[in-house]
């Protein structure tokens, strides 16, 4: 199981003594929550981080295989909205491995 920073009992460390780097645990929350996908406000509260920081780690999280940003439902407050939810990864067949095209 994920192991999480002490900020998460919201002990008001600076982010220069964080223990994990915030784009470290704001991916790994969403690693552990997916596929669900969380609005930024609902993310910040989540991880109990400033809404301004979640969301320029959720803006650079977003890359192919990784996370996407979409309008979509927010699973905790259902608003329809922008989220970032986890990419699930293309599963292979048994025995079989894709080819990749370069």
């Amino acid at each position: 199981m994920a192991r999480f920073t002490h900020q998460l009992a919201g002990d008001g460390l600076t982010p220069a003594t964080r223990e994990v780097p915030l784009p470290e645990l704001v991916s790994t929350y969403l690693r552990a929550v997916a596929p669900s996908a969380y609005c930024d406000p609902c993310l910040a509260s989540a991880v109990r981080e400033p809404l301004e920081l979640v969301h320029q780690t959720a803006e650079a999280l977003e890359g192919p295989g990784q996370f996407a940003r979409k309008v979509g439902r927010c699973k905790v407050c259902r608003s329809t909205k922008r989220v970032v939810t986890r990419v699930e990864p293309v599963r292979l067949a048994r025995g079989r491995r894709l080819a990749v095209s370069a």
